[in-house]
């Protein structure tokens, strides 16, 4: 079988990584941690090469190797690369990437953890505090990346390795002064092999030529560290896998075998999941309302909360699998602002939220739109998370 160059030429990860640092994810950062965009820029640059010096040195080991080259096959951390932008805008979803990012950057770094952010924020000038939560921050989306090139390409364990390794010198030339110290780069390069006794280590996935190098010694500290990292890297999968599912569902997720050959999976019980099973039913029972239960709007606009996104894919992903259903999108707005205005901005949301459906394949003549403004309110307004649940979308089912 024909090898692709694009096969044989493994991305850079530096720069892959990197890509994702746009205008719009840098000023959330920088709103977040509340520093200069300026300051955050060169931070978020420098933080990239950090974490993948940091999982460099850490994939010495073959059994830590092995270990983060499961996780990331398993996808766990596909959503923070699938949603950056909005996972950086600040809020809940910011709060609790940081927090998960920070059981990771212990398990990457130890007890240098501390003097890692210190030397990151000498170096782009911002506090001490600032550079670990933009290091909390960028460990997800640097393992979000790997994850989804290793899934590509077919990667295992010690492909993953190779991997980071063959690109050591980018990295190491990127880091800022005295970081590699403190990391632990300045020894040989150290390849883990293959373990011959593992089935997910059979496939020839690695296209990176593997030399032989002694093993390293590990002492008691790097032991005790690469115990760890599994055990916060499992930790911030499930963090991560809770926040995507939080308040969207009383139920856990499921996954739902689509039509078309597709899946998607779902917080049982919520919108999606209910669609779905009313979509594969024989009923002819229409129209049929459903309320979206976790599709927000930042107030006085048509843009979505950022943990709000996935409710939107989830939709795109049925309706796909269904192209005789016909829906019909309503929007709602608080009491808060002008009531014209409001009205505008209802149908607005609506069309908002047609077009990023459209925009995902769903062919536009199914959805119709429509707009209440603050007239229906589904709870009192006089606090934020009534505020918050009054501006929502239903969606009718009018034909199947």
């Amino acid at each position: 079988m024909a090898v692709s160059p694009q096969q044989l030429r493994p991305i850079s990860l530096l720069d892959s990584v990197r890509a994702y640092l746009s205008p719009q994810l840098i000023s959330g950062a920088s709103t977040a941690i509340r520093e200069p965009e300026s300051a955050t820029r060169l931070a978020l640059n420098s933080a990239v090469p950090s974490i993948l010096a940091g999982l460099t040195h850490l994939s010495t080991s073959p059994d830590g190797a092995s270990k983060l080259g499961n996780l990331l096959r398993d996808g766990a951390f596909a959503p923070v690369a699938d949603n950056a932008a909005t996972l950086f805008a600040g809020g809940s979803p910011t709060t609790n990437m940081m927090s998960a990012g920070q059981q990771l950057l212990g398990s990457i770094f130890g007890e240098n953890g501390a003097a890692v952010s210190d030397s990151l924020a000498r170096d782009s000038g911002i506090r001490s505090s600032s550079a670990s939560s933009l290091l909390g921050m960028t460990a997800p989306l640097v393992l979000g990346v790997i994850g989804k090139y290793a899934a590509t390409q077919g990667l295992n364990a010690s492909g993953i390795a190779n991997l980071l390794h063959s690109q050591k010198q980018s990295i190491f030339g990127a880091l800022p002064s005295g970081m590699s110290q403190l990391i632990g780069l300045s020894g040989p390069r150290v390849v883990p092999p293959v373990a011959a006794n593992s089935s997910r280590e059979s496939s020839p996935v690695s296209k990176v030529p593997r030399q032989a190098y002694p093993a390293p010694r590990t002492t008691g500290t790097e032991s005790g560290l690469k115990r760890w990292l599994w055990v916060g890297l499992v930790a911030l999968a499930a963090l991560l896998l809770w926040m995507f599912a939080r308040g969207r569902g009383p139920g856990a997720l499921t996954r739902i075998s689509l039509p078309n050959g597709s899946s998607v999976s779902v917080p049982e019980g919520s919108l999606s999941y209910n669609l779905a099973s009313y979509l594969a039913s024989g009923s002819q029972d229409v129209p049929r309302t459903f309320v979206f239960d976790h599709l927000n709007f930042q107030s006085a606009s048509t843009e979505l909360t950022p943990d709000s996104v996935q409710s939107v894919s989830e939709l795109t992903a049925i309706l796909k699998a269904y192209p005789n259903a016909q829906i019909k999108l309503t929007g709602h707005t608080d009491n808060t602002g002008d009531v014209d205005a409001n009205q505008r901005l209802s149908v607005d949301r609506a069309n908002a939220v047609k077009a990023m459906l459209v925009s995902g394949g769903v062919n536009g003549d199914r959805i119709s739109t429509a707009g209440y403004g603050q007239s229906r309110p589904i709870t009192a307004n006089d606090t934020e998370e009534g505020r918050a649940r009054n501006r929502r979308l239903e969606l009718t089912v009018t034909g199947k």
